[in-house]
Formats: structure tokens, C-alpha cells, sequence
């Protein structure tokens, strides 16, 4: 029986978050049956991925054979333990998210529905002022506690992603040299002599992708250009030269199995011995330059890459071939490019700042699932600012702030603030407040607004607010939770202003937090 050692070379990668799924391929000439064999391959590659696909042949058995045989380091044995570890911490993560989640979508549906059976039992007096104002206290205080940890639980995976990928690389350079290279072998049967192709596909670690977005405002037109980038890090041992890539969404890393139901174990909680703790002074590392690839790196690049849906995740295989060698900068390389029809307008909070948010409203009108990702935003040429955008879905409608415009000008004058004490018998202490905001527009022409203010509420029954006078009536209302908006235009040059006074009183000796 012949043998054939060929060799092969990557004609397409899949990255995924944590891997990438390569394609070698292999063209030649067969007279008869025999053993193909394939070295110089990863030694990090995993050996259960690998599997062979060649049209007019029957394959059998692969093997994947090391140049070494010696056992696994021990080291190579401890950084798998270490990143095992984290991927079970990571998925017991994201479950305790998706736990809050469905949590936080009870709690919204009671704030939805709670305000008016409150007020009917109210009004047949069943229900007590303080009863309404404490459930309405604990709904908000519980939204906010699932917020705030869905936040933490978002970090702490980031830290572990980037604690996982560390350790990868850290194994993967180890698995390099210490167990070199890989050698495929499989037997192939044929009816003829002939040209035949194989290709060989396997998983390797050490490559990763994630978003990154560049908007331009272009308050002329009313559109939004939305440029979409995927930046790939290549640390797999082997190079990619003029190969094709593809972005997948994708999670293997979650696994493909249902989890099995465990006990439900509790105890008794004893609290560890109290230890001083220490403290580090975090590190920042450099980060690598950033290498464009736009120009250096494409042939024959189309406009665009097309989506393909595979069901469970969204696929971006980038047009033309790209040139990626493992260790190289991060590149950053585009998906699309698409301009959205906007509406713009300034979103203006008097209260927490003076200044005048220029804000863009769009609706995603293409097949692409644009992955929440940092990004940087501009008007025109002129870089204002990074931002983090959220995941938009086809057909889904976002809101993106493209920083202050410091042509609409906003001030906020306190008119008048007086203290008095009132009261023969139950002493009290009366705060009269008046505020003034103004917003001004020295753009030549005319702009949309949206103005936010407030009126404080009361969480203690020993604290009144009255006198309540807000001029020009708001557009809008927010009774429950005191808001006020202002959906308003302002001509070149010309100034809106907005008059808002009330009064609060307390018992004397009392200090009302958060007034001030």
C-alpha cells in the first residue's frame, strides 16, 4: 500500500470568542489506495476535533500522532485544571445572570400592574399611603440591588475571559515546544486514479474576536455612517496567510449539553476567621499597537461581509483573503459599513449637568446583529468621545449619544432658596426653592430638544412637598416617579426657558438627605 506525505495549507478560519476552527486543504494526485499523511501540524490542536472531508474517496480511521510521546508536563496539566476552573466559575455566571434576569422581568411586570390596584385599593381604603409608598420603595430598591449585580456578574466574566485567554496563550507557547508537532494519519480508498482534494479541519486555542464600532454623525444629512469592525487576536502557533475568515458568534465554550439537575444542599453558614487583608497596586500593561487592515491586509475586498444565520448564532465570513501571523498586533478588520437614516436631537438634564447631549435615533434595517462593543463616536471629522453600545438586533431600534455640543448652551440659575422655621407646636423647618433653565442655541438653525427635570418625592411621611409650579407645562409626565420632559424646538439663536419652583418641609430638628 502506498504512502503519501503531503503537505497542506489554511485556506479558512472560524474564530470564535475562545478557538478557531481551522480548514487545510490538500490537493493531489492518487494512482492507488494508501495512507495520506499530514505533519508539521500545531501540537496544540485538539486531537478529538480532528476530522478529514474528500469528495470521491473513502476516508477511515484518523490518528493523530505527537512528535513527542513523552506525558504532559506537569505544568501543562496545572494551567488545564486553572482553565477548566474558570470556564465552570463562567458558566455558573452566566446562569445566576439569566436567573436576575428573569427575576428583574417579574419586578418590572409588578411596577407596570402595582400602581393602579395600589390606587383602586386606595381609594376603597384598603391600603394605607405609607403601605403604597414602602412597596413602591422596595420595588425600585430590589430593580436596582439586580442591576447593580448583573453589572458585577458582567465584569467578573470579563476578568475571566481575559485570565482565560492568558492562560491559553501560557499553553498553548507551552505545548509548543514541548510537545512540538503533530503528525495526521488516515488510510483513503479510490475507485480511479486522479486529482483528488482533502480537506482536514480541527479546533485550536489561542485566537479570539469581539467588537468594535466607529459612528459619524452627520447632522446635514440626518444619517448615522456605522462602521462595524471585528478585532481578532492571533496567538494559535500558526500562521494565516491569505486566508479566508469568518466571525462567528457562537459560544462552544457553554458547552452543547444541558445541565443535569443536582441536590440542593444547605447548611448552617460559619463565617471564616476574619483576615487582614492586602492590598496591590493594579498594573496596567500596555496594550500592543493597533494595526489597520483595511489596505494592508485584503484582496480583492468586497463592500461588505454577508450574515449567514446558522440557527443559534450569526456567521460574518469576511470578504477576500487576509494575512494574519500568530503574535502579531491586534487587527482590526471590517465587517460592514451602513448609513441609517436619524433623528437627532439634544437630550439636556439641567439638574446633573449644563451641557447638551447630541443624541441619534436609528433603526437597524439590515440582517446584521450588531454585538454590543466599545466604540468611538464622531460629528463630521471631529472625534467626540468612546461609548459602549449595546447589542441591536435586525430591526431593533437604539438611541447613541455623540457627545456635548458646546453650541446649545445650558444654565441652570437657583432663583430664590429660602429657609423658615413654622410651627407653634410641632416645630418645622419650610425650604422654598426656585430654579431657572435655560438652553440656548447658537447654531444657524433650528435643533430638536429633550429637557429632563424633576420634582423630589417623598419617602417619609414627616416630609411634605408642596407648591408645586412648573412653567411651560412639560409635553410629557412621568406622575410616578416625579419626571418631567420637554420635547421642544429652538430656533437659531433663540433661547427656551424653563421655571420650576416647590416646597419642602420637615420637622426641624431633621436632615433631609438628598435635597441638596
Amino acid at each position: 500500500m502506498a504512502t503519501y506525505k503531503v503537505k497542506s495549507k489554511i485556506d479558512t478560519v472560524i474564530i470564535y470568542q475562545d478557538r478557531v476552527l481551522v480548514k487545510r486543504i490538500i490537493d493531489i494526485p492518487l494512482k492507488q489506495s494508501g495512507d495520506i499523511v499530514i505533519s508539521d501540524l500545531p501540537g496544540s490542536l485538539d486531537d478529538q476535533s480532528v476530522r478529514t472531508k474528500a469528495t470521491g474517496l473513502k476516508v477511515g480511521e484518523v490518528q493523530v500522532k505527537r512528535g513527542y510521546t513523552r506525558e504532559l508536563r506537569p505544568d501543562v496539566q496545572s494551567l488545564e485544571k486553572k482553565i477548566k476552573g474558570i470556564m465552570i466559575e463562567d458558566r455558573s455566571l452566566a446562569d445566576e445572570i439569566l436567573v436576575h434576569q428573569d427575576k428583574q422581568k417579574f419586578l418590572a411586570t409588578i411596577s407596570v400592574s402595582g400602581p393602579e390596584v395600589i390606587s383602586d385599593e386606595l381609594f376603597k381604603g384598603k391600603i394605607s399611603p405609607m403601605s403604597w409608598r414602602q412597596g413602591l420603595k422596595f420595588l425600585g430598591d430590589e430593580l436596582s440591588k439586580i442591576k447593580t449585580r448583573i453589572a458585577q456578574i458582567e465584569l467578573r466574566r470579563i476578568e475571566l475571559k481575559e485570565k482565560s485567554d492568558a492562560l491559553k496563550q501560557e499553553l498553548n507557547d507551552i505545548k509548543a515546544h514541548g510537545q512540538n508537532r503533530k503528525t495526521v494519519v488516515f488510510e483513503v480508498e479510490l475507485k480511479k486514479p486522479g486529482k483528488y482534494r482533502i480537506e482536514l479541519f480541527y479546533i485550536i486555542y489561542g485566537a479570539s474576536w469581539h467588537t468594535y464600532y466607529e459612528l459619524r454623525a452627520d447632522l446635514v444629512s440626518a444619517k448615522v455612517h456605522f462602521e462595524y469592525f471585528g478585532k481578532i487576536i492571533q496567538r494559535t502557533g500558526e500562521d494565516w496567510i491569505k486566508t479566508r475568515i469568518a466571525l462567528s458568534t457562537a459560544q462552544p465554550s457553554l458547552g452543547g449539553t444541558a445541565p443535569e439537575p443536582e441536590p440542593w444542599y444547605i447548611d448552617i453558614y460559619r463565617p471564616e476567621p476574619v483576615k487582614k487583608m492586602r492590598a496591590f497596586a493594579a498594573k496596567s500593561a500596555a496594550a500592543p499597537a493597533e494595526t489597520e487592515t483595511r489596505a494592508e491586509l485584503r484582496d480583492d475586498l468586497e463592500e461588505v461581509a454577508p450574515v449567514i444565520d446558522t440557527g443559534i448564532a450569526i456567521t460574518y465570513p469576511l470578504p477576500g483573503r487576509y494575512t494574519i501571523k500568530s503574535g502579531d498586533p491586534e487587527k482590526k478588520v471590517q465587517i460592514c459599513e451602513q448609513k441609517f437614516d436619524a433623528q437627532y436631537e439634544y437630550f439636556i438634564m439641567p439638574r446633573f449637568a449644563e451641557l447638551a447631549y447630541s443624541t441619534g435615533r436609528l433603526i437597524n434595517n439590515t440582517d446584521y446583529l450588531f454585538l454590543s462593543g466599545e466604540g468611538n463616536t464622531y460629528v463630521g471629522d471631529d472625534f467626540t468621545g468612546k461609548v459602549y453600545l449595546e447589542t441591536i438586533a435586525p430591526d431593533e431600534k437604539a438611541t447613541i449619544s455623540f457627545g456635548v455640543d458646546d453650541r446649545v448652551k445650558v444654565e441652570r440659575k437657583t432663583k430664590k432658596y429660602h429657609v423658615k422655621k413654622a410651627g407653634l407646636v410641632k416645630k418645622t423647618t419650610k425650604y422654598e426653592f426656585v430654579y431657572e433653565n435655560t438652553v440656548k442655541n447658537f447654531h444657524d438653525k433650528e435643533i430638536k430638544c429633550k429637557i429632563v427635570d424633576q420634582i423630589p418625592i417623598t419617602q417619609s411621611p414627616d416630609i411634605r412637598i408642596s407648591d408645586i409650579k412648573v412653567e411651560p407645562a412639560p409635553t410629557k409626565k412621568d406622575k410616578d416617579r416625579s419626571i418631567n420632559y420637554w420635547e421642544i424646538s429652538i430656533r437659531p439663536g433663540k433661547e427656551y426657558k424653563i421655571k420650576i419652583a416647590f416646597n419642602v418641609e420637615a420637622p426641624a430638628d431633621s436632615e433631609i438627605q438628598g435635597l441638596f
